[in-house]
């Protein structure tokens, strides 16, 4: 077995910034997988005869599985060693993505995108845990600034790319899109990546594990159904209740195992609770944002996918460059101060395009939505950096998936109150096109006013260094 001192010695000095290389393939093959369905929605609507509240699950279902597989990937590192881990989920995401190309059902999609995110979910978070064992002797800050270019500027990349191949080849386009990425990473990972691994990890936790999958897939589902039928209705408040019972199930069995598949004593850290609440308005931000604005495009302005896409090409540019200062910048300002610089510029994007009448120009719709990117770039090192510098070593593989399962909750549970308030608004403005206009709208000054809530928790998570 391959450890990290090992594969050092192999490789020379170099070896850290190889190993990044490797870690930002797979992490964008993975983000790009999640966004640039976006694009796509409108195109799979018409041609599986479909609406919003079945269509959102393409997106909330692998960030929903996503985030299940977020908590198995430290167990996975440990009983099978990173190489295997990433080297299986890889594999198993590249066959679901061939057989995406010949679904010829809404629902073989959905369950096909649900897999791709548990594949996702187990990979992405061995970045994290990598690259701060193999930069532990500096530059740890650059190095997640670095990270934070690839993961941040995916989101981006994948619908601009994604839009012109679904204009060019439709929606079949999206899923073989992050191909080359992955077939690199695996190539690349078979060599560079570690191998040692603990042959004395217990059996996986499967009872908290389905508890959690039952919690987060029967709460989304309520929402969803909630979008076409009454509360009242069983499959709405019975699905709801299942969600609910899973949930409390899950938070129950993991703070009474030895072994929890999600250790609650992090949260017993001050800071590490208050970066909780930014991580899942960094989601939303993320996911929420990649999701309302090519669909607000599409339906409100008339854009096609490929200019839907093409919107957000220079925000992710601006994003990239603002992820890589913010993670040189994180090494010299305090965390809070960068938290809520981040913050800011996302409750100011989100307002800003909230205020927008239709038929506003590309270039006012690209500017708004590039202040809320380059919030984002800041966030992201400077969040990953505070949560994790308060934990002990050997915290640091359940701390980083645990913050990234908390990110990714605010992802799939944004998207899917973002498809619930749109649906509810439309319908109660009258259901008509204006009707639609003031929708969208109103989600914009929704999630401004929730990024502008997280202000608070921001900027306790540690005092200024002056």
């Amino acid at each position: 077995m391959e450890g990290l001192s090992l594969l050092q010695r192999r490789f020379g000095p170099r070896y850290p910034q190889y190993l990044l290389v490797v870690l930002m393939l797979g992490s964008m093959a993975m983000i790009l997988a999640s966004t640039s369905i976006n694009v796509a929605l409108p195109a799979i609507m018409a041609d599986f005869d479909i609406g919003r509240p079945l269509a959102q699950w393409l997106s909330t279902g692998f960030l929903a599985a996503m985030t299940a597989g977020l908590l198995l990937s430290a167990w996975a590192q440990a009983r099978l060693g990173a190489r295997l881990t990433a080297q299986a989920g890889l594999s198993l995401f590249i066959v679901t993505s061939l057989l995406a190309l010949v679904a010829s059902d809404a629902w073989q999609l959905i369950a096909l995108r649900i897999i791709q995110g548990l594949c996702a979910g187990i990979v992405q978070p061995l970045a994290m845990v990598l690259i701060f064992k193999v930069f532990a002797g500096g530059g740890r800050g650059t190095a997640l600034g670095a990270y934070g270019l690839g993961v941040m500027i995916a989101p981006t990349l994948g619908p601009t790319i994604g839009g012109y191949l679904v204009d060019g080849f439709g929606w079949y386009a999206v899923f073989w899109l992050p191909l080359p990425m992955c077939v690199l990473a695996m190539l690349a990972g078979q060599f560079l990546m570690p191998s040692e691994r603990q042959r004395d990890t217990p059996f996986l936790d499967m009872w908290a594990f389905g508890l959690l999958c039952i919690g987060l897939f029967a709460s989304l589902g309520a929402l969803a159904e909630a979008q076409r039928f009454a509360w009242s209705e069983p499959r709405v408040w019975l699905t709801g209740l299942s969600g609910i019972l899973g949930g409390i199930g899950f938070l129950l069995r993991s703070h009474y195992s030895a072994r929890p598949l999600l250790p609650l004593e992090l949260w017993r850290h001050v800071g590490f609770r208050k970066a909780s609440w930014v991580a899942l308005a960094l989601g939303l931000g993320l996911y929420g944002t990649t999701y309302l604005i090519p669909l607000h495009v599409q339906t409100i302005e008339g854009y096609s996918a490929g200019w839907a896409g093409l919107l957000l090409l220079p925000t992710g540019l601006l994003m990239g460059m603002a992820s890589f200062l913010g993670g040189w910048l994180s090494d010299r300002l305090s965390t809070a101060a960068l938290l809520v610089s981040g913050l800011l510029l996302l409750a100011l994007s989100s307002f800003g395009l909230g205020w927008l009448e239709p038929g506003a120009s590309f270039l006012v719709l690209c500017c708004w939505a590039c202040v809320g990117r380059v919030g984002l770039g800041i966030l992201l090192p400077a969040l990953n950096a505070g949560a994790l510098d308060i934990l002990y070593r050997e915290q640091l593989a359940h701390g980083a998936g645990a913050i990234t399962f908390v990110r990714q909750l605010g992802g799939a549970f944004g998207v899917n109150l973002l498809t619930f308030f749109l649906e509810w608004r439309h319908r109660q403005e009258g259901g008509d096109f204006a009707a639609e206009v003031m929708a969208f709208q109103q989600s914009y000054l929704l999630m401004g006013a929730l990024f502008a809530m997280t202000l608070l928790a921001a900027w306790n998570i540690r005092p200024p260094q002056h």
